[in-house]
């Protein structure tokens, strides 16, 4: 998000208010009328700033509640997915009906299986392709994701799905919840099989936890053609659609703000701020609209990391890290600094090797990102997964989790610590219902780490739970898991 978005950015705000300052200062009447009608417009004018600002905050945190219950429901983590939901939220997943409340959430999630991740159980549920609409009162929003499935009972069954979330959102006490979630599962099917083979009913109603009420939305699921119903109009051709301006969310205009302020401010209400208090507003502006250019230029970096690895780009790769930068992928242990992380990379193939028949696509997704709140440092939790593989050799999957840190260094955001779990590797002919118990890579003798791995993991049919590095959103509470022996 560039701060040309706005039609006036909070710095040069700042400096007309000096100068409404120094006319407010001025020795004659007219100057301090001047000067009081500048601070006027200058008000209104943070005021529609602020509303820009207080918006693109509430899509953001949308985004990131819907990640986080796609990391949840990954691990069987219902307790936590289901803290995510308003007290009279709802649930409906596919056939099988409406749950109401979270308590209701909560029984409906444990039909998934134990809380807690499961030896021999693969539930990853990526939520992708965000579109996000936060109503003009900042107080509701409704969100479209597509949800990708791998899920899989080790030595029973491993499938493909496909779903369509249409979600609405309830800002309650300044926190964002869930208040419907509603995933209409379009396509499931065998993973040895696949889609133009095999193609799986959605499953109705339990009779063990008959829901509340019945489905809201009678369909079937692929082969039948359908579309999920979309709460947004075409943004271009609608007759509702409207041009895309710096007030944004149908916010009345400068002019007609400041209308509004000296308006009220004669009619004996709230004065117009001083020019020192608008000048401290107009720091807070640019100080969150700060934080939100950190996310975007976080979130660009993190896509930009896997478009260099899918392509062996190791000077590239190496120079996003900061000098004192690590990195440790696959418990092959940490490897610290520059010269460091370039040797490392040399583990995945050399730079300089022929790329003819390679296969190492690297998708970076689904961010969870936490900036500091002087901008300084962040932390990211985010999913990768892999298309990786060597013509007429062999083909297979990587699926993981980074848990990442990041610094800005002279203005520039830099990678800090580099960690990614790997949640499995599984050869394409093989799949997830078959495939052998394997350990991560692990050490590589003749090209050793600086240090230790700092956190031993083990790889699907194992369970493992990659550490957060937030708690949870609504009740700030924080998981653990003791690994079982």
């Amino acid at each position: 998000m560039s701060r040309a978005a706005f039609a006036t950015p909070p710095a040069a705000l700042a400096a007309a208010a000096v100068v409404a300052l120094a006319a407010f200062g001025g020795s004659s009447p007219s100057a301090r009328s001047e000067g009081s009608a500048s601070i006027a417009a200058l008000t209104a004018r943070a005021l529609t700033l602020e509303r820009d600002i207080a918006s693109l905050e509430d899509e953001k945190a949308v985004e990131k509640l819907q990640r986080i219950y796609g990391f949840y429901t990954d691990k069987q983590l219902w307790t936590q997915a289901a803290d995510l939901f308003a007290a009279d939220g709802t649930i409906e997943v596919g056939a099988r009906g409406v749950y109401v409340g979270k308590d209701r959430v909560l029984a409906f999630l444990k039909q998934n299986g134990p809380e807690f991740p499961q030896p021999g159980r693969l539930f990853d549920q990526m939520q992708l392709q965000p579109v996000v609409h936060v109503a003009e009162d900042g107080r509701t929003a409704k969100g479209r994701w597509h949800m990708f499935a791998q899920e899989a009972v080790h030595g029973e069954y491993a499938h493909w799905g496909l779903g369509t979330f249409e979600n609405e959102y309830v800002k309650e006490g300044g926190v964002w919840k869930i208040q419907r979630l509603h995933l209409y599962t379009t396509m499931y099917t065998t993973y040895e099989d696949g889609w133009a083979k095999v193609a799986l009913a959605n499953e109705g109603p339990s009779s063990t936890l008959p829901p509340d009420r019945p489905p809201s939305v009678e369909y079937k699921a692929f082969p039948t053609a359908f579309v999920p119903p979309l709460h947004y109009d075409n943004p271009v051709t609608s007759a509702a659609a409207t041009p895309v301006r710096a007030s944004g969310n149908g916010a009345r205009s400068a002019t007609q703000s400041a209308v509004l302020v000296a308006e009220d401010s004669q009619a004996g209400g709230p004065a117009a701020p001083s020019p020192a208090a608008l000048g401290s507003s107009l720091d807070a502006l640019e100080h969150r609209l700060g934080l939100l250019e950190d996310l975007t230029q976080l979130e660009r970096m993190n896509s930009i990391y896997g478009y260099y690895l899918a392509h062996l780009q190791w000077d590239d790769l190496t120079g996003i890290f900061a000098p004192t930068g690590t990195i440790e992928i696959a418990m092959r242990g940490v490897y610290a600094g520059s010269a460091s992380v370039r040797r490392n990379l040399n583990l995945y193939g050399q730079a300089t090797d022929s790329q003819f028949g390679l296969q190492h696509n690297h998708m970076q997704f689904q961010p969870v990102i936490d900036v500091a709140p002087d901008g300084q440092s962040a932390k990211m939790r985010s999913r990768a997964l892999s298309i990786m593989g060597q013509w007429q050799r062999y083909s297979q999957w990587m699926g993981g989790v980074y848990e990442n840190e990041y610094v800005k260094e002279s203005g520039v955001w830099k990678i800090k610590h580099d960690q990614v779990f790997n949640t499995y590797f599984v050869p394409y002919t093989v799949g997830w219902r078959t495939v052998m118990p394997r350990l991560p890579p692990g050490i590589t003798d003749t090209n050793p780490p600086d240090a230790p791995p700092t956190h031993p993991f083990e790889m699907y049919p194992k369970p493992f739970l990659p550490p957060f590095h937030y708690p949870n959103p609504v009740t700030g509470a924080t998981v653990s898991w003791t690994p079982p022996q």
